[in-house]
């Protein structure tokens, strides 16, 4: 096994799509699960790219999250690691890991709840961050360093133990998670120390602040040139802990966001699950896990199967076909996650729900089931992720994994219908 580095190559972010005040923060569909989908799904991932033999969890994941993401993200056999929340863990995981198997790549997802502490506590939005590693360009991390600093006593890190940029440095992506007054703290000192923050992208109508400077220096925050190697020592998630990085630049890191839907104003704040079980009182109409399992190839990635004789198309897949009852000669058909159409539009209103959805129609009241075609013509009947009114006939949808309902004392997952951006931001 040759001794090889990996690299980060290309990474991305999924914003939640609830609000509360100026914090964007998980709506009651949302978790670390359908976040960190969210963003990994928003990777780019071309039919010739290398095999996924690991992935790395850091943060809020529920226990389901192990099995779940390599089954959503369709990637057979993997190893699947889980990590603390905290930028060291992060940055962890992150590190270059000699000796990997070549032709292979691994994936690191990172997820972070909301908080909302009391005055003067601080408080922060939710986020999620997906990052594919593997070989060829992009940014290294060789090592990774952590230390307790007095807040009275201030950094023993100075100018002179961390090199800034030299003159004619070409943007360098550095990672960076925190809260927003201590990012702030973080971008004053890095300037300080020779470093410049690239401005972060501009945010989704109606997110506040703290989630969009927490995106935005997240992934540009240092500047650095071909090759070289710097060390870079920030405040990061509390006052009392510092990590250092130590990386090396080999080329660019491309990264993306995935789609969000228009905000939906909250009430209240998220509440955290007792030790991450649903509150499962409601349990409606009876699914058995074993058929709730039994079809989500089909169900979370979109999969159709095409007739050999008569060429229908059947979502979700059957095993036989829709329109001549065939089973022999039944090929898959992966479904587009974007492009789907609004054909008609119910409103479920409170009160009129089935009762394994009396938790949701709680949190936000009202809302929309649609029938919605799918640019390749199947169609398809799906909840709406947000409030009454979310969707209209006509309107261009996307289907984000949403939670669904709880059952068994876990939740059940599956996807809805969120109306898509005019323009998705990509960079």
């Amino acid at each position: 096994m040759r001794e090889l580095g990996e690299s980060i190559t290309h990474a991305a972010i999924a914003r939640p799509s609830g609000r509360l005040g100026p914090l964007g923060v998980e709506a009651p569909d949302e978790d670390g699960f359908t976040l960190g989908l969210a963003a990994a799904e928003a990777l780019p991932w071309p039919p010739d790219a290398s095999p996924v033999q690991r992935l790395d969890l850091v943060g809020d994941f529920p226990l389901e999250a192990g099995w779940a993401l390599p089954e959503a993200l369709d990637l057979g056999e993997v190893t699947v690691h889980r990590s603390a929340s905290g930028a060291a863990s992060l940055f962890e995981a992150l590190r270059s890991h000699p000796g990997s198997a070549p032709g292979t790549a691994r994936l690191v997802l990172a997820v972070d709840l909301a908080r909302i502490g009391r005055p003067p506590g601080p408080s922060h939005g939710a986020l999620a961050l997906a990052f594919r590693l593997g070989e060829g360009g992009g940014l290294r991390v060789d090592s990774v360093g952590t230390h307790v600093v007095s807040p009275r006593r201030g950094s023993p890190a100075t100018s002179s133990d961390v090199r800034g940029a030299p003159p004619g440095a070409r943007p360098m992506p550095l990672l960076l998670l925190g809260e927003e007054a201590q990012i702030a703290a973080a971008s004053e000192r890095a300037i300080a120390l020779g470093f410049v923050p690239i401005p972060a992208p501009p945010p989704p109508p109606g997110v506040g602040p703290a989630v969009t400077t927490l995106a935005g220096l997240a992934l540009r925050l240092a500047y650095g040139v071909d090759n070289t190697v710097i060390e870079v020592a920030l405040w990061v998630l509390s006052p009392d802990q510092e990590v250092s990085v130590r990386a090396t630049e080999l080329g660019p890191v491309a990264w993306s966001e995935a789609p969000t839907p228009g905000p939906h104003p909250l009430a209240a704040p998220p509440i955290p699950e007792a030790a991450g079980a649903p509150d499962a009182r409601a349990e409606g109409a009876y699914v058995p896990k074993p058929r709730y399992l039994e079809n989500l190839p089909s169900r979370w990635r979109l999969v159709a199967e095409r007739c050999a004789h008569c060429s229908h198309l059947t979502f979700p897949a059957r095993g036989v076909c829709a329109s001549c009852g065939r089973a022999d000669g039944i090929q898959a058909v992966p479904l587009a996650r974007d492009g789907w159409t609004v054909e008609a539009v119910t409103t479920v209103r409170p009160g009129a729900q089935p009762t394994e959805f009396d938790l949701y129609a709680k949190a936000v009241g009202g809302y929309d089931v649609v029938i919605a075609r799918s640019r390749e013509g199947p169609r398809g009947t799906f909840q709406v992720a947000g409030p009454a009114g979310s969707a209209h006939i006509g309107d261009a949808l996307y289907l984000p994994l949403r939670r669904l309902y709880p059952m068994e004392g876990e939740w059940r997952y599956g996807r809805k219908a969120a109306p898509l951006p005019a323009r998705p931001r990509t960079a």
